[in-house]
């Protein structure tokens, strides 16, 4: 249909009236739709595109998405002005901050400074390890434990935030791939929380409380997936892009900025994400490991995702150890004491 659009447009069987050209959430622009916005143009004299998106939020390749559209943007359009909206009204300082280091890795994605009208929640970033149960953590009873934990806590505050056009907090319960569906549709019903569980793609513009990032871990399945896409599906869609994962990236800043006041990642804790530690690099002590019951994690100050775990020797003495052994070495006597 947009091809025919792009030809009637072509031929003059179309005549556009229009001098502006609108465009939002431009990020998300095929070749096609491309094309039939600069044959509109070419066709009227003097006519402008004005284009509204975020380069950072591009994450439907799959569906034809060319970010390069985007970035490129003179190339492809001639010309232009460009305009800049850095403040935010959804996540708070901290998260907004992070998440925009964090994306920014990528070199080819546009520069920008963020600014939120929520001030930096400290802290507000945690990583919760959970343990292997036969190779494979149970995200859904964690995940669950982590609600009934949050939905008690927020309980004994209600006071402050309660009132009477906030009857419950919003939770969204996030996950790359919908396996990972905790709820099987039906998200449970709580006190003082009202949860909604969608995937990392699903949650594009939307906003909560409090997030919860399933499955943050290393895998095929994980953050980021590993999949390739399919060979005939890469004939028909934009090319991938050079910087490593970088749409995995994109979606994982989507993700992490959802939430306005904390977002929790329960991760596996043999194979946490190589997301995890630029975080950690990025935000330093800012990001708290802690236990399902929210008692804090020792961190290693190596490896930044694994644990200190007391250790014996052959000789009987106790010392520390990361328990991300044999991929991170770091040991420390049990006298030295961390305070983060």
């Amino acid at each position: 249909m947009i091809a025919d659009a792009v030809r009637l447009v072509e031929t003059g069987r179309y005549r556009s009236p229009y001098s502006l050209i609108l465009v939002d959430e431009f990020q998300d622009i095929s070749e096609p739709r491309a094309n039939l916005i600069k044959a509109l143009k070419q066709q009227k004299a003097f006519s402008k595109v004005f284009a509204v998106g975020d380069d950072w939020q591009s994450i439907y390749r799959f569906a034809g998405s060319d970010i390069t559209i985007f970035t490129r943007f003179e190339a492809n359009f001639g010309t232009s002005w460009q305009g800049r909206l850095e403040q935010t009204y959804r996540c708070n300082q901290l998260i907004a901050e992070t998440a925009a280091k964090f994306v920014q890795r990528n070199p080819e994605q546009i520069k920008k400074s963020v600014r939120s009208t929520r001030p930096a929640v400290s802290r507000s970033i945690r990583v919760i390890p959970i343990d292997d149960q036969r190779d494979k953590p149970d995200f859904a009873v964690a995940c669950q434990r982590l609600l009934e934990r949050l939905d008690a806590a927020l309980g004994t505050i209600a006071d402050r935030w309660r009132g009477e056009k906030r009857g419950k907090l919003k939770v969204l319960v996030l996950w790359r791939y919908n396996v990972l569906d905790p709820f099987e549709g039906r998200p449970p019903s709580f006190a003082n929380i009202e949860v909604t569980g969608l995937s990392f793609h699903r949650a594009k513009g939307l906003e909560a409380d409090y997030t919860v990032l399933l499955d943050v871990s290393e895998g095929n399945y994980g953050v980021p997936s590993r999949i390739e896409d399919d060979e005939l599906l890469n004939l028909v869609i934009p090319r991938p892009e050079t910087f490593a994962y970088a749409e995995e990236r994109r979606l994982f800043y989507v993700a992490l900025t959802r939430a306005s006041r904390g977002v929790y990642m329960l991760t596996n804790r043999r194979q946490p994400s190589r997301y995890i530690h630029e975080l950690c690099e990025i935000a330093g002590d800012e990001v708290r490991f802690e236990t399902i019951e929210g008692a804090e994690l020792s961190q290693c100050p190596a490896c930044l995702v694994g644990q200190l775990v007391e250790r014996r020797n052959k000789d009987g003495s106790m010392f520390r150890g990361c328990n991300q052994f044999p991929d991170c070495k770091h040991t420390e006597p049990t006298s030295v004491v961390r305070r983060r």
